[in-house]
């Protein structure tokens, strides 16, 4: 259901503010209108957004009360991530102060793809730039003033249900003098924040220092897809599981949660099965319970 605000002051309508709509494809290429899903993105792959504008500078003097020659406005584009409905960040990736000299023009920002997980949501605003000198009564007085706001969220691929926020660096940099600075990957996360977003509490780090490694993982090969996946799934199943109130905690998870996860997983590497019963499984057969983990996470050419 649509939410209505009532602003203390005069904003823009869509008459003093033609949007054309946003637009997003591969940095430097033609982008394409942007709908709300974007297919065949991974974790390697940025993503360029766009827009383009058309102001009519005297309504807007004219809607907001404020004389033309003291009308200072900017656009400032922002750029959210996470695999939940409420973006774990808000970035601002770009800023263009506003002039009647140019109408009309557009804006494009790059999104590393490194930064983002599930969902995209972008956000164009304009905002008054400096406060005006002679304002009327129902004029925006004050710097930062949100004038106009429009808003896209995009959901990437399937919207990263059985994925993980991934990053490849180099270990030897990163964690040079420390235990792991040798591992093929690393699995950052911490114990017992379940309701925490999945895509802002866990990131996956593959050490780009073993390039065939890295060269495999990108290149979707499914049985190293399968060993990675299945470590992560592995690690955080066994610290829920082991939990005495696991029960509970997981049943109040909400959607894109740690937890939340955690109980998909559980769901496809044991059907059916209670928490007792694969703790016990846990317990008395602890390479059983690994191994089944790791074929829940088979994939399959091209996935």
């Amino acid at each position: 259901m649509n939410q209505r605000v009532a602003f203390p002051f005069s904003r823009l309508d869509a008459a003093s503010v033609g949007f054309m709509g946003w637009r997003i494809g591969d940095p430097g290429e033609p982008l394409v209108p942007a709908t709300d899903i974007f297919e065949g993105w991974d974790y390697e792959r940025d993503l360029e957004v766009g827009a383009r504008f058309e102001i009519d500078f005297d309504r807007a003097a004219a809607q907001l009360d404020i004389p033309l020659d003291q009308l200072s406005m900017a656009l400032v584009l922002k750029a959210g991530t996470g695999s939940g409905k409420i973006p774990r960040r808000m970035e601002r990736i770009q800023t263009r102060k506003l002039v009647p000299a140019a109408p009309e023009f557009e804006v494009r920002a790059v999104v590393t793809g490194s930064r983002l997980s599930g969902r995209l949501l972008l956000e164009a605003g304009i905002v008054l730039d400096a406060e005006p000198a002679s304002p009327g009564a129902l004029s925006p007085a004050m710097a930062g003033a949100r004038l106009w706001t429009n808003r896209k969220d995009i959901l990437l691929e399937d919207g990263g249900a059985a994925r993980f926020p991934l990053e490849t660096i180099s270990f030897a940099s990163a964690f040079a003098g420390q235990p792991h600075a040798s591992a093929p990957w690393y699995v950052h996360w911490r114990s017992g924040l379940l309701d925490a977003d999945f895509g802002g509490a866990v990131r996956v780090y593959v050490n780009a220092d073993n390039t065939e490694l890295c060269e495999r993982f990108v290149a979707g090969d499914p049985a190293t897809v399968q060993a990675v996946l299945g470590d992560v799934m592995s690690q955080m199943i066994e610290n829920v599981v082991a939990m005495p109130d696991c029960d509970e905690a997981l049943a109040d998870c909400v959607e894109g949660s740690v937890g939340d996860q955690v109980r998909n997983w559980l769901d496809m590497a044991f059907p059916g099965q209670s928490l007792n019963k694969i703790r016990a499984e846990l317990t008395g057969a602890p390479g059983r319970f690994r191994a089944t983990i790791m074929a829940a996470a088979q994939v399959g050419e091209g996935e």
